[in-house]
């Protein structure tokens, strides 16, 4: 697909995420309810349901009975973008917006999760979740619309594992992932693109890129229960590459040679590789503490290539950017209080590093560090049915950056090196709601 697709695919992605309510990069962590109101800290050692599935394989062993879980997670963002006019002459911003507010719309994340024994050391279970996406919405006579525009990118993962006991203490598992991702881009071409190019406005659109596809994964996990009351749990998900095929039409001519044509492209969208360790202490028979560190291989994310012989006035490169991103951590801690047989009641903090360093910050993806402050709780009806209840709010970083005006290497000669300056930032909420029963 259009190296554009890949780039305001992944890139402007990540300007939704990144700033937005999940996690760093275009991450996200909503697996579980009961996850978000601690802050998915301890997530891959505590196992109190099904949800654990999608986090450590190996914590399958700790349930003698059938279980399930599902949730909807709902991320209200609240993300804003400035940018300053162009000081080069005759570029005049004219009717075009030099600011868009509200730019992220409202997302829902659903999970669900199943664990089924077969002995007292073996068990199955199935988890279908998202490790990644975003949904960004620029106003259509945006300013920098040649870097903005909307873009949308949905996966899913579905994840059968297994699980083994080795002894009373040490548990080991694995699953398999297949991924599967859909997408759709739109720029319009701004106020510079449309001084340079064929196009009659800034509101016109430059490019439409769509397509899904799939990729193939694994997952190991390990789960050492040194009693009953502390236990540790280390994880690894394998990187996967997904390749999304689908459909390109270049609104300005410049890579097909036909303004307005639609041609067939690939890109192929590297998903990282995700390592957790959790552990878990109940201290009493109310308060039991909890924390995570998890490492997200962000370096395999190089750069953004998309590809087709349509694109024949460039040799079939639909687009090329370099990204250049470094590893990331994310450090959560929470408490979790158990009031009676009813009521459990949790809290946590996590601090979630952006892997994109400051001088390759771009409009499309204005990461940065992020802060979680979450509360949940649980309400058990019974020995088999119980509800989790999430809050988390999300306090990201206000961020300045510069980038080219332009992604179409046929008129960067004509706009020379004109670039926006920008700001960006938003804050997140995210609500979430979970059952969970023992069959």
């Amino acid at each position: 697909m259009s190296s554009l697709f890949k780039k305001s695919l992944v890139a402007t992605s990540l300007s939704l995420l990144a700033v937005q309510a999940h996690s760093a990069g275009f991450q996200v962590s909503e697996t579980s309810v009961s996850g978000l109101g601690r802050a998915f800290a301890g997530e891959a050692a505590i196992a109190d349901n099904a949800a654990v599935g999608a986090r450590n394989a190996a914590a399958l062993t700790r349930f003698n009975t059938t279980a399930f879980s599902g949730g909807l997670s709902i991320i209200d963002p609240d993300v804003h973008a400035d940018v300053e006019e162009s000081a080069s002459p005759g570029y005049a911003q004219g009717s075009t917006s030099l600011d868009a507010k509200d730019i992220a719309p409202t997302e829902y994340v659903p999970n669900i999760h199943i664990i089924q024994p077969i002995n007292d050391k073996l068990a199955v279970g199935f988890s279908a979740f998202s490790n990644f996406g975003l949904s960004t919405d620029y106003p259509k006579d945006f300013y920098a619309g040649s870097i903005a525009g909307s873009t949308e990118l949905v996966t899913m993962n579905f994840n059968p594992n297994i699980a083994y006991k080795l002894n009373d203490q040490w548990s080991i598992g694995a699953g398999i992932s297949a991924i599967y991702a859909d997408a759709e881009l739109k720029r319009q071409s701004g106020p510079l693109f449309a001084a340079v190019s064929a196009l009659d406005s800034a509101t016109d659109q430059t490019a439409k890129l769509t397509g899904d596809g799939w990729g193939f994964g694994w997952n190991l996990g390990v789960l050492w229960e040194v009693n009953e009351d502390n236990r540790f749990g280390l994880t690894y998900r394998s990187q996967t590459d997904v390749t999304l095929d689908g459909k390109f039409t270049d609104g300005t001519g410049a890579k097909t040679g036909s303004p307005g044509s639609t041609v067939d492209g690939e890109l192929e969208l590297n998903l990282p590789d995700i390592i957790e360790f959790s552990g878990f202490h109940q201290l009493n028979q109310q308060i039991a503490l909890h924390y995570s560190a998890m490492y997200t291989g962000w370096d395999s994310f190089k750069e953004l290539k998309a590809t087709g012989s349509g694109c024949s006035a460039t040799d079939g490169v639909c687009f090329q950017k370099e990204e250049g991103w470094d590893n990331s951590w994310r450090y959560a801690l929470g408490a979790t209080y158990t009031m009676n047989d009813n009521w459990a009641f949790r809290a946590g903090y996590a601090h979630d590093e952006s892997p994109v360093p400051a001088e390759k910050r771009t409009l499309s993806i204005p990461d940065s560090d992020r802060q979680w402050w979450s509360l949940g709780a649980t309400y058990t009806a019974n020995e088999n049915l119980s509800i989790d209840a999430g809050f988390a709010f999300l306090d990201g970083e206000q961020v300045d950056g510069s980038e080219k005006l332009t992604e179409n290497s046929s008129i960067e000669g004509a706009l020379g090196d004109s670039t926006v300056d920008f700001s960006a930032g938003g804050d997140a909420y995210i609500y979430g709601l979970q059952l969970n029963y023992l069959f």
